[in-house]
């Protein structure tokens, strides 16, 4: 009897044991497969981090020689560019849980300091002797910071050092953390912090003050990483929270954050910053390819819009979009009444596939929102047209708030014209008169909705 039961158990077993092994054989291809994508992505999103430095190492020397002040305002822009791309170089990279924010924040204020440059009429308002050495001191350190970095990328190069260990690293609950990437990540951010005595002018520096004392005025109580998970799913509208990691972020001094990751299979990973102090979201990506456009632009405003319904943003008016790589990023700015509050903006990406939202930032309308405020003009519309260049062919006037010189909020008029083939947006202080701010419109890739 027992002979004819194992007669028939037997190969029952034997399939079983096969099949079991083929599952195991194949779940551990699909994990090394996921692996190896996600080790490719952090080794693309490191070379291209040296790229962005050097090539803006070699924009502020060029600076340095430039005589026409047209070429300086194309270079300086050039610098802005390249910060914000190194900076979202190291986004990209696993260094969330290591303090890190000496070079991010460097970064930050050099784009700052050069877009302010950029974009203003250097013709009116050249160059001063103070920012000139300005830009000669943020050349020399640049230049400490893209050999620190070329160093760290010989090393990965010859020794053929995986990113994934980084993660391993940090994510272990040992002290020690002996790892030759991080080392050399923490030896940039040591030789930033001696970079104290750059002198960024007020603008700058009124800025980051600015900042912080809104950091400190966030409203909410402190979330814990369950409802954050919780918030995360609710957002995605998947049915629980399976699958979605939360760590403390250890990164800056404020505001405190949590780093959300959730992998979406295939090697695809969504990852986001959620303060914990009121557990806003201030930003969220999704790294996937979008192969083929087969959505409008009205639709995928039409998502971008849902979006930001379903996490209660009110009365938010999008201004422009850009598509790159079949994906559509919205720039959306609150309203308020008539006027315009640019400084609580959002930026939407929206996948032009099925309509996915593959992106999201919502930082600065998170720290600088607030419920109501006074948009009483002093002088008439008709008067602050006067301040304007009578050459402008004004073709729209509206109220709005802006950061001012020093950082504070000011409630302009915002004359929207052409000047011969250009356009250009000029922002008349509706209580003083004076001209704030002067904002030539790039056609190429953003355009009006």
């Amino acid at each position: 009897m027992y002979r004819r039961i194992a007669a028939v158990l037997f190969p029952i077993a034997l399939i079983a044991a096969i099949g079991f092994g083929v599952w195991g054989y194949q779940e551990n291809q699909d994990k090394n497969s996921l692996l190896i994508k996600a080790e490719n992505q952090y080794q693309r999103a490191f070379h291209d981090l040296n790229f962005h430095v050097d090539k803006l190492q070699d924009e502020l020397g060029k600076s340095l020689a430039l005589n026409t002040r047209k070429q300086l305002s194309t270079c300086m822009t050039n610098v802005w560019r390249l910060s914000f791309a190194a900076q979202n170089d190291l986004s990209q990279l696993p260094l969330s849980l290591m303090p890190f924010d000496k070079t991010e924040s460097f970064l930050s204020r050099i784009g700052d300091f050069t877009y302010k440059v950029g974009v203003r009429d250097l013709d009116k308002k050249p160059l001063t002797d103070k920012e000139y050495q300005t830009l000669r001191t943020l050349y020399k350190r640049s230049n400490t910071i893209q050999g620190d970095l070329q160093g760290v990328q010989t090393k990965v190069l010859n020794n053929n050092l995986r990113w994934m260990d980084v993660e391993l690293a940090l994510a272990s609950e040992d002290k020690v953390m002996d790892n030759t990437i991080i080392d050399g990540f923490k030896k940039v951010d040591k030789a930033v912090e001696g970079y104290s005595e750059v002198d960024f002018g007020p603008t700058v520096n009124n800025r980051e003050a600015a900042q912080r004392d809104r950091y400190a005025k966030l409203k909410g109580e402190k979330v814990t990483p369950k409802e954050v998970k919780e918030k995360i799913a609710d957002i995605l509208e998947r049915p629980d929270t399976r699958g979605i990691r939360v760590v403390e972020n250890k990164k800056g001094n404020y505001p405190k954050t949590y780093s959300v990751r959730l992998d979406r299979g295939g090697g695809r990973q969504l990852n986001a910053d959620v303060t914990q102090k009121g557990g806003y979201i201030l930003w969220m990506v999704y790294d996937r390819d979008v192969k083929k456009k087969k959505l409008n632009l009205e639709r995928a405003q039409g998502e971008a819009i849902q979006f930001l319904d379903r996490l209660g943003y009110p009365e938010m008016e999008a201004l422009s979009y850009d598509e790159t790589g079949n994906m559509a990023a919205f720039n959306f700015v609150r309203r308020q009444g008539d006027t315009l509050i640019y400084p609580e903006s959002v930026t939407v990406k929206v996948a032009l596939d099925n309509g996915e939202i593959v992106g999201y930032r919502a930082d600065k309308y998170v720290f600088n929102h607030k419920k109501k405020r006074n948009t009483q003009a002093t002088i008439s519309q008709a008067k602050a047209r006067k301040y304007v260049n009578p050459r402008l062919t004004v073709q729209e006037v509206q109220k709005a708030v802006i950061f001012g010189e020093k950082g504070e909020e000011v409630l302009c008029y915002e004359f929207m014209g052409q000047l011969g083939k250009t356009r250009y947006r000029i922002f008349i202080n509706a209580k003083t008169g004076d001209e704030e701010f002067v904002e030539k419109i790039k056609e190429e890739n953003t355009e009006k909705l």
